[in-house]
């Protein structure tokens, strides 16, 4: 007893001191740290990788255009002005009907929409809300092109080198620009090449130069970030009435294999028989399947044990001791296995 009593006062010791030296080292510290912050100078590397279209913004700027960039539709204003030309990271596909009604309600008033395209698409067979307004195609036609594709905007203007690293085509180019009303749309199959990876070259910044001077006077908005929708608000978005309808038949199941067939069994009370009920149970049973004149001797021989046990002469109801062969009706049997309980009580 003592040898244990002598260790726990030993841990409560060394307990102790493990707490006093972990105050004493809180204490000092708090006197003697100071906390500050400072700020350090990380050049355009961390907004460059956050921003794929910050040399084309800069560039812009550079040339004396107003150019802003904004991570998500979200961010722009509630009104652009007519004048705006906005450049969209997002493809097409990703626009809901909503915002592809909004953005082209901007371009009738005069704004300049680029956007691109990334999947193929057939006129009136496909699920783009934007390209539903266009006379267009797209569809894939082979690899990307090895070398620069030539682009005129206009044919007072030298043509562009322009490579696009796709392998879709819309009618047969790799871009097509329609009219909307007082404004235009340019269709792009890759718009990655206004990236700062990508920009300076061949003729890519003039490229976008040309299309930005197709409103010269507005502000020009890069949206950058390429967020793309998940599975689900894909689905939700172009197969709602499948969705609707697969739901509707899960509730459909459940509810059918959620009803029980037939009625409640009444579960029996745990309620104690009395030995003759057994008895008359039991007795019912056998004779049903053969076996009354087997239990009929067996109980027979049983109760003449006990009564030449107590050395008594025969009963009153000896009758029921006979082996007899005489065959027995159910009743019968039932009475005469009664019988022979009340002789072995008796005893």
């Amino acid at each position: 007893m003592s040898g244990r009593r002598g260790r726990w006062l030993l841990g409560l010791a060394f307990g102790l001191l493990a707490l006093f030296a972990a105050v004493g080292l809180f204490l000092w510290l708090h006197q003697n740290l100071v906390q500050r912050s400072e700020e350090v100078y990380t050049g355009f590397e961390k907004t460059v990788d956050r921003n794929p279209f910050y040399t084309a913004e800069q560039l812009l700027a550079r040339l004396g255009r107003a150019a802003r960039g904004v991570r998500r539709l979200n961010d722009l204003p509630q009104a652009l002005a007519a004048e705006d030309t906005l450049l969209v990271a997002v493809p097409t596909y990703v626009l809901s009907a909503a915002e592809s009604r909004r953005l082209l309600d901007w371009v009738a008033r005069g704004g300049h929409l680029i956007v691109s395209v990334r999947h193929e698409y057939a006129p009136e067979q496909g699920h783009d809300p934007l390209l539903n307004h266009f006379a267009v195609r797209s569809h894939a036609d082979g690899p990307p092109a090895p070398e620069p594709e030539t682009v005129a905007l206009d044919p007072a203007t030298p043509p562009l080198q322009v490579r696009f690293q796709s392998g879709l085509r819309l009618n047969e180019a790799f871009w097509q620009q329609y009219r909307w009303g007082q404004g235009r749309v340019t269709l792009l199959t890759d718009i990655n090449l206004f990236s700062n990876a990508r920009l300076l070259d061949h003729d890519h910044a003039d490229f976008l130069w040309a299309l930005s001077q197709q409103n010269p006077n507005g502000q020009i908005w890069l949206q950058y970030r390429m967020l793309l929708p998940s599975l689900v608000q894909l689905l939700w978005q172009h197969a709602w009435m499948p969705l609707l309808g697969l739901l509707l038949t899960l509730l459909a199941a459940l509810w059918r294999y959620s009803r029980r067939l037939g009625p409640l069994l009444v579960p029996r009370a745990d309620e104690q028989r009395r030995l003759a009920e057994h008895l008359h149970a039991s007795s019912r049973f056998l004779w049903r399947h053969g076996a009354g004149p087997t239990l009929l001797q067996a109980a027979r021989h049983y109760t003449l044990r006990r009564l030449d046990r107590h050395h008594a002469g025969l009963p009153p109801a000896a009758a029921a001791l006979d082996d007899s062969d005489q065959p027995l009706t159910e009743r019968e049997l039932v009475h005469t296995l009664q019988t022979l309980q009340r002789l072995h009580r008796g005893r």
